[in-house]
């Protein structure tokens, strides 16, 4: 029979080991987030007058662009029909093309709509106050660390 203080003790080992395994990958985002996006670059890269086409996306407050869009199959479409709080006109293919990767599209979008309707995409995550986020579909690999 095996102590208390034992199979305590294999609990917290087997948990350290698991969170070892699991351990999310940190994404510092300019606004506060450090949850990753799909293959969503942080910081993005410079466009005119803005240095980083990214810095909007992920504030912690949760108050605006908190919407991980992934695996985006309408990148060129840039007419919002189904989001009023968004302006009709809304082109998104040049910054997310130059600041995500083609073998999964990504971006933060102001509303799901925006991401499932406008952009044929799947949201991932949604920013929640505190830089907490709820998964909308299981965790992919791309939000782990991965062994170099």
């Amino acid at each position: 029979m095996r102590c208390p203080a034992h199979t305590t003790l294999l609990l917290l080992s087997l948990a350290v080991v698991i969170a070892t395994i699991q351990a999310r990958r940190i994404v510092q985002w300019p606004r506060g987030s450090t949850h990753p996006c799909g293959t969503l670059m942080s910081p993005g890269k410079p466009n005119g007058w803005r240095s980083d086409q990214t810095d909007h996306c992920f504030p912690a407050t949760a108050s605006d662009h908190m919407v991980c869009c992934v695996d985006i199959h309408n990148v060129d479409n840039p007419h919002n029909q189904h989001d009023a709080g968004v302006a009709r006109h809304n082109p998104l293919s040049e910054p997310i093309r130059a600041n995500s990767d083609t073998s999964s599209y990504s971006w933060c979008t102001c509303s799901e709509s925006i991401c499932t309707d406008q952009l044929h995409g799947t949201v991932a995550w949604v920013g929640l106050p505190g830089d907490q986020i709820e998964w909308k579909i299981d965790p992919p690999s791309w939000y782990y660390q991965q062994d170099e």
